[in-house]
């Protein structure tokens, strides 16, 4: 992300600032960032969510989990080369709980200022703002748009990338390419408390980027070989449920058949383009994607704009972001109910940040959210919601 958010706040975060402890000759650096937020859902009949890694979320109440977390990293420099870092954060997770858990790990080596190598376990960004989605400061708005960020739940991989610099023109020229294992876990998108384990995906992909003036362009593709596992004791409740199926006309066979094809391992392709321009007060950010996998109801396009004025420590922005799929009947998967389940969700957001600090930024946002089609960027879902919803945020996001 080309904002001067993001810029800042790497600065921040790699300098000795006041809060920051530099310890052993400034060779290793302790830092960290967090939020603390509040959440209001205006519906009753929905759940709100930051991204589907989250089991729950406030509907008609307040809430501190959409947004709240905390991180540390600790970059150990052990020659001009080489360098070590390991970052932990701590943010509502797939159990509903604050447990640490270890994000970033990885050796970097930097043979000179064109060559960048990372070999452990490195963020996963895919797009712009991907691996910063954890620090808040880092961008303009309460939480990353989350119709197009939501859905994807795999922030790290276990493995490795390369960065190439280059002048070109006027401008620079750098590329990325990654390749990796997941290790992540994901909640039941039905709220039965059951946990899947993504753990085993591979992935590979990479972008290149292009930065002259006051603007960035990036093109980026990533193939995911993706494969999700049950406990044992829920694939044992499938099993009954596919033999209750096969003698009762209550129960319709496609519905245990539907589920249990959601653990076959599949190939999603991900394409992106985003471009983002930064010039004085002036902030402008656009991106969009397109999701390919397996049957055509479950691809998904994404897509979101958001404009942004800075009025000295005040920038009032407004975004709109929208994604969606074709979705499939209910019928169709066994389930009798009309209509179609899936991903049609539009969502008009104004806020505005208030810089108090050099490492401290307020923010406050009010979304406007319709879903025509709900399933994913949900939960606890009752059948009479009408897909409306009116969120009100406001987050203390700091670095140190």
């Amino acid at each position: 992300m080309s904002s001067r958010y993001l810029l800042a706040g790497l600065a921040m975060l790699g300098c000795s600032s006041t809060l920051a402890a530099d310890l052993f000759d400034d060779r290793v650096t302790l830092r960290g960032f967090g939020t603390l937020g509040l959440t209001q859902n205006s519906s009753d009949e929905a759940g709100y969510i930051r991204d589907i890694g989250q089991p729950d979320g406030p509907a008609g109440t307040w809430s501190a989990h959409v947004d709240t977390r905390l991180g540390l990293q600790l970059d150990w420099r052990i020659n001009d080369q080489l360098t070590a870092v390991v970052q932990g954060r701590s943010r509502y997770n797939y159990e509903g709980r604050y447990q640490p858990e270890l994000s970033w790990a990885f050796l970097r080596y930097a043979p000179d200022p064109a060559v960048q190598l990372r070999l452990g376990r490195i963020g996963l960004d895919t797009y712009m703002l991907s691996d910063s989605r954890d620090v808040g400061y880092s961008y303009l708005w309460a939480r990353p748009p989350v119709d197009y960020y939501g859905y994807r739940y795999l922030s790290h991989i276990d493995g490795g990338d390369i960065t190439l610099i280059r002048p070109v023109g006027h401008g620079l020229l750098w590329g990325k390419f990654y390749a990796g294992v997941a290790d992540e876990k994901v909640p039941s998108a039905l709220g039965d408390g059951a946990v899947f384990d993504a753990g085993g995906s591979t992935v590979i992909g990479g972008h290149i980027n292009y930065e002259w003036d006051n603007w960035r362009v990036q093109l980026g593709t990533t193939k995911v070989k993706h494969q999700l596992e049950a406990s044992d004791a829920y694939m044992r409740d499938l099993d009954s449920l596919e033999m209750y199926c096969s003698f009762s006309p209550e129960c319709d066979p496609a519905l245990p058949e539907y589920i249990r094809s959601t653990f076959d391992s599949h190939n999603i392709y991900i394409t992106s383009v985003g471009v983002a321009y930064d010039r004085g007060p002036l902030q402008v950010q656009a991106m969009l994607s397109h999701l390919d996998r397996t049957g055509n109801e479950t691809d998904v396009d994404a897509a979101f704009i958001s404009v942004g004025y800075r009025i000295k420590s005040i920038t009032p922005y407004v975004t709109l972001s929208g994604s969606r799929t074709d979705g499939f009947a209910y019928r169709d998967i066994g389930v009798e109910l009309d209509g179609e389940g899936g991903l049609t969700q539009q969502t008009l957001s104004v806020g505005a940040r208030y810089d108090l600090a050099k490492n401290l930024a307020l923010k406050t946002q009010l979304d406007y959210l319709n879903a025509d089609q709900s399933g994913l960027l949900a939960r606890n879902i009752k059948p009479d919601w009408d897909g409306n919803a009116t969120i009100f945020s406001i987050n203390l996001d700091f670095i140190f």
